[in-house]
């Protein structure tokens, strides 16, 4: 916009969206900026191309936005918009000549089918403007549905906050259902589900589950468990018993689930979010945990001035990172939390570590069998475990394992000086494309798994357990990992390993049991490559993720 300014000085620049300022600072800020739109844009984005082609136009009538007059500002009232038939960019033939000229593309869309939050979460600014959801008219949600599935687009954000909230909602999961079957496309969509409503919830994702296009699963969120951070975030989470009933349900269904929680949220410790993650490991969750680092948007409560001194939380101006990306793309930056009053930054370095190894280590699987036993058996806390991990690693005269967390040091630590920051990358064994840090350790260790399991051999002997369960539970541990060449085999145990992890992640725990049985690995899928695993198995996981799918017991 700096550079369009600077060569057409008549150019009109119009700023809108999320990360505006929720008044006139960026006027103040950015000289070429001539008018600002704040909250929804339909609207007020017509009503000012009207009255810039007036001979005298008087911008103060125009709603949402913000305006230089004289030497000062006007800032215009905010309305709350009320329809909801506003014309669609895809039914409207917007992209018609993109999809034409380009057929090899694989394109990803948007889908909105309601707008709005009844929540107000201090990060968020979904709920700020009006706390009544909008629903669009059906018949162009089932219209821009199909018009995916003809124009095979991929892969499909939800847009909405709360999806599954109303029980139209469940009618258009059919309808994507149908035109899936119909076209073979969408192939995954990624849906931000409603916090209420589980039943219909539940009923969603086992539509999506059953035809493989839920990207992620259904979530199963908390941001924090920390009493004091959700009282000062303004929100309020299931109880623990509750979640363990609804994993259990998810699970026993093959519903796939996820839980996602937020690092560098006001009154929140190292040891109170390495807890939580405990937590959420105890209560079952062994499936996915995401973890987000906190941005400050500028129109959410969080942004507030004072809110950000009464928590004394500190930020970095960090350009915002994209993953698997091929080619350097334009920068933008994000204002990321990095610390508060009672997080230092090097407590928030260490946070995200522990977050990235929970990620490689546990819902990768790589260590996942032997952190359940030792937490079973030996009643040591997952969070302790993982720190343990981390310590090793931090101490290892290894240099595959030195470098790995040194290499997740380094990134947390630019980070948050708002250096450039390399994103991971290994071009000669998972192709030319780069990960976010929380892929790191997994794909660090799991090409040469057989040798990280005998070095770290010595710590896990630590816990003071049986050698010959040790040595089963490591071979056990080993066979369930998918890898390349690593199917059609077998293996014989003397303890019933596999009976016994099934029953822990169903929810039933029995102690393990001591007799003859053969363990078979034969997938159906065979990967050729590391970068075929690293490509359908981490990104997509599309193939049964990282653990090996096509397993059977048999008793001897």
């Amino acid at each position: 916009a700096k550079r369009i300014k600077e060569i057409y000085p008549d150019c009109i620049t119009i700023f809108g969206g999320h990360n505006v300022s929720p008044d006139e600072e960026f006027l103040r800020e950015f000289d070429y900026i001539d008018f600002l739109i704040h909250g929804e844009g339909e609207e007020a984005f017509l009503e000012l191309l009207l009255e810039l082609l007036k001979d005298e136009p008087d911008f103060s009538s125009v709603s949402n936005i913000s305006f230089r007059a004289g030497d000062g500002f006007i800032n215009t009232p905010v309305k709350i918009l009320t329809k909801t038939d506003y014309p669609s960019p895809y039914l409207t033939g917007v992209f018609d000549d993109i999809i034409k000229e380009n057929p090899d593309l694989q394109l990803d869309a948007i889908l909105e089918t309601s707008r709005g939050c009844p929540r107000n979460c201090t990060y968020c600014d979904w709920g700020c403007n009006n706390s009544k959801i909008k629903l669009f008219p059906i018949e162009r949600v089932y219209a821009e549905i199909e018009w995916f599935g003809k124009n095979k687009i991929a892969y499909i954000w939800g847009a909405d906050s709360n999806f599954g909230a109303y029980a139209r909602d469940e009618e258009i999961t059919d309808y994507i259902v149908e035109v899936h079957k119909k076209y073979g496309y969408p192939e995954r969509i990624q849906i931000n589900y409603a916090k209420d409503n589980r039943d219909l919830v539940f009923r969603i994702s086992q539509k999506l589950e059953k035809y493989q296009l839920s990207k992620l699963g259904s979530t199963l969120s908390f941001q924090s468990l920390n009493p004091d951070t959700l009282e000062a975030i303004g929100r309020k989470n299931m109880s623990l018993d509750k979640f363990k009933e609804l994993m259990s349900i998810y699970r026993n269904a093959g519903v796939t689930t996820y839980s996602e929680l937020i690092l560098g949220l006001p009154c929140e410790t190292y040891d109170s979010f390495c807890k939580g993650i405990g937590m959420l490991l105890e209560s079952g969750q062994h499936e996915r945990i995401n973890t987000y680092n906190c941005i400050i948007l500028p129109n959410s409560p969080m942004g507030a001035k004072d809110y950000l001194k009464k928590y004394g939380i500190k930020t970095a101006e960090v350009p915002l990172f994209t993953t698997h990306r091929v080619e350097t793309e334009i920068v933008e930056k994000t204002k990321y939390v990095i610390g508060s009053d009672t997080m230092t930054t090097e407590e928030w370095i260490s946070s995200n570590i522990f977050a990235c190894f929970v990620r490689s280590f546990h819902n990768y699987g790589i260590l996942q069998k032997l952190a359940i036993y030792f937490h079973y058996e030996k009643n040591i806390a997952y969070e302790d475990f993982y720190n343990s991990v981390i310590n090793w690693y931090r101490s290892s005269d290894n240099e595959i394992i030195k470098s790995s967390y040194k290499y997740l040091y380094n990134f947390y630590e630019r980070f948050s000086l708002a250096q450039p920051m390399e994103l991971y990358c290994n071009e000669e064994v998972y192709g030319k494309i780069t990960w976010s840090p929380e892929y790191a350790p997994h794909m660090d260790t799991i090409y040469w798994l057989e040798g990280f399991y005998n070095e770290i051999r010595p710590l896990l002997a630590s816990y003071e357990t049986d050698e010959a369960i040790l040595n089963e539970l490591l071979e056990y541990q080993n066979c369930v990992m998918k890898r390349p060449e690593h199917n059609n085999f077998s293996r014989e145990f003397t303890y019933g390993w596999h009976e016994y992890f099934e029953n822990i992640i169903a929810g039933n725990y029995a102690p393990l049991k001591k007799y003859s049985n053969r363990i078979s690995v034969n997938n159906e899928k065979t990967l050729v490559s590391w970068q075929d695993y690293a490509l359908k198995d981490v990104w997509f996981g599309k193939d049964g993720g990282t653990f090996n799918p096509g397993i059977t017991n048999e008793v001897l």
